[in-house]
C-alpha cells in the first residue's frame, strides 16, 4: 500500500505545475497539519504527509488531527485557486459576512511586503466517526512576491485543542502575548528514505519531513501566534523571514485599525 500510495502522488505531482504562490501556501497548509499531529500523536506519518503533500498539490486541504474533550479528532478544510481574491477591501467583506466581524488586516507591511492574495475557507471539526460537530470559517491573506509570509486568522474556538512547539521567543505588546516559534523542514521525493540522523532528529521531534517534492529541499518555517478580541493570528513564513522580522511585522498588524 506505502508503494502504491508513493506511485499515485508521484503521478499527481508529475501531472501538476503549481506556482510559486501555491507552492508556498502549500507548504504552510502542510506545517499546519503536520505540526497538530506531531504534537499530539506519536506515530510513522509517511503515509499521512505523503497524502497531504499531494493533497495540497492540488489545492485540496487534507485532514489533520485534533483533540478537544475526546470529540473533535480531525479538521477538514479545502480550497480552490477559484476562490482567491486580489483585493484587500474584498477579502474584509468576505471575512465580514462570514465571520460577523472585520478581523485586522494591513494593506502591507513597513519592510515592503505588501497584500498579494487573499481566501476565505470553511474548516470543519470531525468526530472519530466523521461526523462534523463544528463548522467555522478562517481567513488566508498571502503577503509579497510568491507569497513571503501569510496571515491565517480564525474566531478561537473552545473544542478545538490548540498545541504548537514551544516558543522560542516571546513578547508582550500592547498587552498581547506574541510567541515566535521557529520549525526544520526535510521535503523529499515521493521513493526518497531519509538519513538515519534525520530520521532521528524526526524521533525527537526536532525536524519534520515530508513527501511529495521534486527533489531534497530544507527549509525553515518561522510563525509567530497571537490571540486578540476572541481572534487567533498565526502570521508565518517559509522564505528568509527571521523570527525578529516576523515579530515585527505582527505589531503593524495589532496597530492596524
Amino acid at each position: 500500500m506505502d508503494d502504491r500510495l508513493k506511485q499515485v502522488i508521484k503521478a499527481e505531482l508529475d501531472r501538476i505545475q503549481p506556482d510559486a504562490r501555491a507552492e508556498n501556501r502549500c507548504l504552510g497548509e502542510i506545517h499546519k497539519k503536520i505540526e497538530m499531529r506531531s504534537r499530539i500523536m506519536r506515530f510513522n506519518k509517511k503515509k499521512m504527509v505523503a497524502a497531504l503533500a499531494a493533497m495540497c498539490t492540488i489545492t485540496v486541504l487534507g485532514t489533520v488531527t485534533a483533540i478537544a474533550g475526546g470529540k473533535i479528532t480531525s479538521l477538514m478544510s479545502s480550497s480552490s485557486r477559484n476562490e482567491i481574491v486580489h483585493s484587500k477591501n474584498e477579502l474584509i467583506q468576505l471575512a465580514e459576512s462570514q465571520m460577523g466581524t472585520v478581523p485586522k488586516l494591513v494593506d502591507g507591511f513597513s519592510n515592503g511586503l505588501a497584500f498579494n492574495e487573499g481566501s476565505m475557507t470553511m474548516v470543519k471539526g470531525m468526530d472519530e466517526n466523521q461526523n462534523p460537530l463544528i463548522t467555522y470559517p478562517e481567513l488566508y491573506a498571502g503577503y509579497g512576491e510568491n507569497n513571503r509570509a501569510s496571515l491565517d486568522i480564525y474566531q478561537h474556538q473552545d473544542m478545538v485543542f490548540q498545541e504548537s512547539s514551544a516558543a522560542i521567543k516571546q513578547e508582550v505588546y500592547k498587552d498581547i502575548t506574541l510567541e515566535a516559534h521557529e520549525d526544520n523542514y526535510l521535503f523529499l521525493p515521493p521513493d526518497a528514505k531519509p538519513s538515519a540522523e534525520d530520521s532521528k532528529l524526526e524521533e525527537e521531534g526536532k525536524l519534520m519531513i515530508s513527501y511529495g517534492s521534486d527533489k531534497e529541499e530544507r527549509k525553515v518555517y518561522r510563525y509567530v501566534n497571537w490571540n486578540e478580541n476572541g481572534m487567533e493570528y498565526s502570521l508565518s513564513s517559509f522564505d528568509d523571514l527571521s523570527c525578529d522580522d516576523l515579530i515585527a511585522m505582527a505589531r503593524e498588524v495589532v496597530d492596524a485599525r
